[in-house]
């Protein structure tokens, strides 16, 4: 590795190689450029890419701040080195399309609202919301459906409708009134049909009459679990049960900074909870200005519905559903809960009370659990429920001795002793090594 590279890639963890190589391209190719610029064409966090200029300072002209230009120096660094261009995101909009792209960069120009910090509203590129539109149309799921659009600052239903004139359908769903009025007029203009508006608050229930009429719904929703959760819920209700394997799609934005990987996990939970599939995911996909947190970028998750996905129960009322709101502190308890599938066990340790309670008992004394009570209850098929309950919480355990399993579930309200030999414990004292195990919140 080059000696400059290697002493900016040690003074920026957080970037990949190939990263790193891509900003110095880009300020090879596009000098002088501008933080906000660096932002948007990257995606990278503000944070982060303040962190790399003050690592390149040596190689940059003392200019305004919001400013980085190299010095000849500079140029003459980076020259040598020859950095690399790097693919910002997978998704690549369609050159051969721009007659289309410019009706909206028009429709954007003449018809784009105001943003609303109220609604959390950071408006998207026109590039992006071609692009946007134009990921529904290329996955097939435009001509002859129901599009539902909950939110639509950036006139994506506009933008579908100068795609294609082949959709069913298309309903937006919007808080804010200035939005439906340009989506109104702009259609309206454009002389596109059946494209409908409804002023809404998507905390609210739904009128009956939109459950289960579209099969594309396509949102952007507050980057909070709440915000995530009730758009998914309301999703799922506009497009009602599924059959058959061609499925109904959801088409959601969300962008955070790779630093949090957290609240991606977070997403991929929730989305989980739904019974959706990601079908596929695009990093980067949109670009937006006055995100720079998240580096001006969301990635776009294509989610299809089927069969087994479902409404779940949600209630929000104490957490934050915008950004901005000052998230309330949660006075929930803290649980350590363990849940273990244990396979392949000995038929005869399954139908024994006491050779089952025996080795609970062992498992409990090894991770320092205190036994308070024990029941057992056996059932016609030879089958038990255990239960003991502890000074901590409790376990209970379920066998079932015609398919050599155990269930084991583990709560407890201080932490489990020596957690990460869970497995191990247990396949030492049930004597077999097939087990699953899952952590839960």
């Amino acid at each position: 590795m080059n000696d400059l590279l290697e002493r900016i890639k040690n003074n920026n963890q957080d970037l990949k190689l190939s990263e790193i190589e891509g900003l110095l391209n880009l300020l090879l190719t596009t000098t002088p450029i501008t933080n906000q610029e660096l932002v948007t064409l990257s995606g990278i966090p503000k944070e982060t890419l303040r962190q790399f200029k003050k690592t390149i300072s040596d190689l940059l002209e003392k200019t305004d701040e919001n400013i980085l230009a190299l010095s000849a120096k500079g140029q003459e660094e980076l020259k040598k080195i020859d950095p690399k261009p790097y693919k910002w995101t997978i998704y690549s909009s369609d050159v051969e399309r721009q007659k289309e792209l410019g009706k909206v960069v028009e429709i954007k120009n003449k018809y784009d609202i105001n943003p609303q910090r109220q609604y959390d509203q950071f408006l998207a590129t026109p590039e992006s919301c071609f692009s946007k539109a134009k990921v529904v149309e290329e996955k097939g799921v435009l001509e002859g459906k129901s599009i539902a659009l909950l939110g639509d600052d950036d006139l994506v239903s506009v933008t579908l409708g100068i795609l294609s004139l082949n959709f069913k359908n298309i309903t937006v769903f919007d808080i804010d009134s200035s939005v439906l009025s340009s989506v109104k007029v702009a259609s309206e203009k454009l002389g596109l049909k059946n494209v409908d508006t409804v002023l809404y608050d998507v905390r609210k229930e739904l009128h009956k009459k939109y459950l289960g009429k579209f099969d594309v719904v396509i949102f952007d929703p507050p980057y909070t679990k709440s915000g995530v959760t009730i758009f998914l819920e309301r999703a799922v209700e506009l497009l009602g049960n599924v059959s058959g394997f061609e499925g109904k799609y959801i088409f959601m934005n969300f962008g955070n900074s790779f630093k949090s990987p957290e609240k991606i996990l977070k997403v991929q939970e929730i989305i989980n909870r739904f019974g959706l599939v990601i079908e596929d995911k695009i990093e980067k996909f949109a670009r937006y200005t006055g995100a720079e947190s998240i580096g001006n970028a969301s990635s776009l998750y294509i989610l299809k519905a089927n069969k087994f996905t479902h409404p779940i129960d949600i209630n929000f009322e104490r957490e934050s559903f915008y950004t901005y709101e000052k998230e309330k502190e949660e006075k929930f308890p803290f649980v350590d809960h363990v849940v273990l599938k244990v396979y392949g066990v000995e038929k005869g340790l399954l139908i024994s009370k006491g050779r089952l309670m025996g080795a609970m008992e062992k498992f409990c004394k090894f991770h320092r659990l205190k036994v308070v009570e024990k029941t057992a209850t056996v059932f016609s098929g030879g089958g038990m429920t255990v239960t003991f309950v502890l000074a901590n919480s409790n376990l209970v355990v379920h066998s079932w001795p015609e398919l050599s399993a155990l269930h084991m579930d583990l709560i407890t309200c201080s932490p489990i002793y020596k957690k990460e030999t869970l497995a191990s414990s247990v396949t030492e004292i049930f004597g077999t090594r097939k087990v699953e195990t899952l952590y839960l919140e």
